[in-house]
């Protein structure tokens, strides 16, 4: 999350995140052996994507617990089936992406 808020200049807000971390608003997930079998999986199936393990990571979790993610990583989490030729759903589209400050 922090690297996807400073790659948008949001370092603001990526501090607040982890402060809200601390606070125990948020917290962080470790993925299951079944999701982290998952994610080499899809790494696999996916080596020309060029697709990095923390992606796969987020993927394999999303698709498990049948949760949204939230990327702005469009060209990697559009293209990656999840299920039965379906992709993840996204929490931001990206049209909706805030302005790079």
């Amino acid at each position: 999350m922090d690297l996807l808020l400073r790659s948008r200049g949001h370092a603001k807000a990526a501090t607040a995140f982890g402060a809200a971390l601390l606070d125990g608003v948020h917290a962080l997930e470790q993925p299951s052996g079944e999701e982290l079998a998952h994610a080499i999986t899809i790494l696999e199936r996916y080596a020309d994507l060029g697709l990095d393990l923390p992606d796969a990571v987020t993927i394999a979790m999303a698709a498990r617990r049948r949760a949204w993610a939230w990327t702005w990583d469009y060209r990697h989490f559009r293209v990656v089936m999840v299920e039965h030729g379906q992709g993840l759903p996204l929490l931001v589209a990206e049209d909706e992406l805030p302005p790079v400050e």
